[in-house]
């Protein structure tokens, strides 16, 4: 089982809105809302690849109990903290023929309840025995310390559990220190985190081989439509996704990291996890709602990938 911590988690808002411009008044053609956030994706994705997942994080009052039907008619194990009146609203707006697809407005979320980080962490100890594995993801929320996805994976190791990472900033800095066992970055994650302005294969190989032993046993780095790195023990594969697809590319790298996790819990195979999560991630891209894959699909299009050791 796989328990996926994230505590700013939102709803998602998706607005189709043809030859989208901004500063003009204009109407979207299709709307729909969902539970949003990366955990959430990371938990679909998971879930509909065949995997028991159970989810925590902070929502607000207001939507609390739609996102807990709504992860329940999925299977998905929701095991929530309300910590605030309004769960965050993240907008997308999609224009799959123009050129900059999709806009997409995060709100910010509310100062978390006194004692709510106590509370996550009690959730955590909870459902901690019966994992196989704790995936921290997305940012942290207003009142958590940056080192709060550190104490988790640490937590987690020092019980046997496989660790995961996906954040960003502060909490990237600090996770690293609890050495994850899969560590997934994109391009401009990984630019920040590492200090090189414009990421490239060569400089990506340079950097993991020098600093990837003390980051990560896996580390997989994304670069959207051009395709992957990973990095696992000092050998490096790369392959460029299956199928380019241009729904909604938001969401695609949370179904990179689930399939991955997914692969590696039940094979222990780091190149099969790998294809599986390139599939995942163009699976999604498939989908106007992230975190919307089709397991039938990435099975299809896993035959489609060349990966090639580096």
């Amino acid at each position: 089982m796989l328990l996926v911590v994230s505590p700013n988690l939102a709803m998602d808002r998706i607005l189709e809105v043809p030859n989208f411009r901004p500063t003009v008044v204009q109407r979207s053609v299709q709307s729909s809302m969902q539970p949003g956030g990366k955990g959430m994706n990371v938990a679909r994705v998971f879930r509909e690849l065949g995997g028991p997942v159970v989810l925590t994080g902070f929502v607000g009052r207001d939507h609390a109990p739609l996102i807990a039907e709504s992860l329940k008619a999925k299977g998905i194990e929701f095991d929530g903290i309300e910590s605030f009146e309004q769960t965050r609203v993240c907008t997308m707006i999609l224009d799959p023929a123009g050129k900059n697809h999709p806009t997409v407005i995060n709100e910010e979320s509310a100062e978390i309840d006194t004692h709510a980080a106590e509370l996550l962490l009690n959730v955590v100890d909870k459902w901690m025995p019966r994992a196989t594995a704790v995936f921290a993801t997305g940012s942290l929320s207003r009142g958590l310390s940056n080192d709060f996805y550190r104490y988790v994976l640490e937590r987690a190791r020092s019980v046997g559990k496989f660790t995961a990472l996906d954040t960003t900033g502060p909490a990237l800095q600090e996770g690293v220190h609890a050495r994850p066992g899969f560590l997934k970055l994109n391009a401009p994650e990984f630019a920040h985190f590492s200090g090189i302005s414009s990421p490239r294969t060569e400089s990506v190989i340079d950097f993991l081989r020098k600093r990837g032993a003390d980051l990560a046993h896996h580390t997989a780095v994304t670069f959207g439509e051009v395709g992957a790195i990973l990095h696992v023990n000092g050998q490096f594969w790369q392959a460029a996704p299956p199928h380019v697809f241009t729904a909604n590319p938001v969401g695609a790298g949370d179904a990179f990291a689930a399939a991955y996790l997914h692969e590696f819990l039940t094979s222990g195979d780091a190149e099969r996890s790998f294809r599986s999560a390139l599939a995942a991630g163009a699976s999604d891209a498939n989908s106007v709602c992230p975190g919307d894959v089709n397991a039938s699909e990435i099975r299809v299009l896993e035959q489609e990938i060349h990966i090639e050791q580096l």
